[in-house]
């Protein structure tokens, strides 16, 4: 069964954190981080058998999917550490795909993987990088998980509407260049929407929705940045307006300092209620959950699975409109000129 038809047959459920689960854990800097602190894309090459273990973590809870450990594996990202690291941007993304494909190959039933491009740490938008740059980096990365065998591409915590259609661009050429298509492995986008109502560039929802309907991805979402609660409005409004798949990847709940750590006070039953909510009130497809989420927090949720009672959204046609990066514009004309 590919994943296209997995995600149509009823709830599709993805991991958790894996940052959380990686930093729970005592780690050496030089022995698993091989000198780069906080580069977590190197522990797939360090000690694959640990991120398995993470991932087999949450496959036990009965998940559909796993995210590969390749949030930051990108030339980008990595040559902020030193020039040696981004060599390893293809290889790093050819392990960790497999990495988790062994890791779903040892559960029962369907289990998938995807392929985990996060927005890097430099903007196009804000003039950080150039869109050449961006995306040569990120078709390095997606042939790489095209190598490795993912199922899709999942560009996640989305902050640029010009990072986003740059990610898609090279994962289409990459798919082209191994002669594939989206047919055989989706792209499915998330965007981060920030306590302010926008992407960190300042792009709302709508926005988005207008610039990435020409694209063919399966699926359009939000995750990180908040907690469930102050994700539901923008959540509302692309339950409506967006024809394709939903995604709900919610952190588990606002970071909160503590002890000079980040804690998320979201507890794993206050995180399976609001998912539950969401999906019977928005028809949500696919959920999962970003930073503080453990393998607790999906159970929770997978055990209302059976209970859920879902009613089919109806989704309003958006009228044809050009966008800027922060709204669009309606093709309407009344007595004046449209410039």
């Amino acid at each position: 069964m590919t994943i296209k038809e997995a995600i149509s047959r009823g709830t599709f459920v993805i991991d958790g954190a894996m940052g959380t689960a990686v930093q729970s854990t005592d780690l050496d800097i030089e022995r698993d981080y091989l000198g780069r602190e906080n580069c977590t894309d190197i522990l797939s090459k360090s000690c694959p058998e640990f991120v398995e273990q993470i991932h087999a973590s949450f496959l036990e809870v009965g998940v559909n999917a796993v995210e590969t450990n390749t949030f930051g594996a990108n030339k980008l990202v990595l040559s902020e550490f030193d020039a040696e690291a981004a060599t390893w941007a293809y290889d790093l993304n050819v392990q960790s795909a497999r990495i988790a494909r062994r890791a779903c190959d040892q559960f029962e039933g369907n289990r998938y993987v995807l392929g985990s491009m996060g927005p890097g740490t430099k903007l196009i938008s804000l003039g950080q990088t150039t869109w050449g740059e961006m995306f040569a980096s990120y078709e390095e990365q997606a042939r790489g998980l095209i190598a490795g065998g993912v199922d899709a591409f999942f560009i996640e915590t989305c902050q640029d509407i010009l990072q986003v259609k740059c990610a898609i661009n090279a994962c289409l050429n990459a798919l082209q260049s191994s002669g594939k298509s989206v047919d055989d492995i989706p792209i499915m986008v998330s965007i981060t929407i920030e306590t302010t109502g926008t992407m960190l560039v300042g792009s709302d929802v709508q926005t988005v929705v207008h610039a990435l309907k020409p694209f063919p991805i399966l699926s359009l979402g939000l995750n990180c940045a908040t907690g469930p609660e102050l994700m539901e409005p923008h959540l509302a409004w692309l339950s409506e307006h967006w024809d394709g798949c939903i995604s709900v990847v919610p952190n588990a709940g606002l970071p909160e300092l503590v002890d000079g750590q980040a804690h998320f006070p979201l507890s794993p039953h206050a995180y399976g209620a609001q998912m539950k909510q969401f999906v019977q009130k928005y028809d949500i497809d696919i959920i999962g959950g970003c930073c503080g989420t453990t393998p607790e927090h999906l159970k929770s949720f997978i055990q209302t699975i059976p209970e859920l009672q879902c009613s089919k959204r109806i989704v309003n046609e958006i009228a044809p409109s050009a966008t800027s990066l922060y709204q669009p514009i309606e093709f309407k004309q009344d007595t004046s000129i449209l410039i």
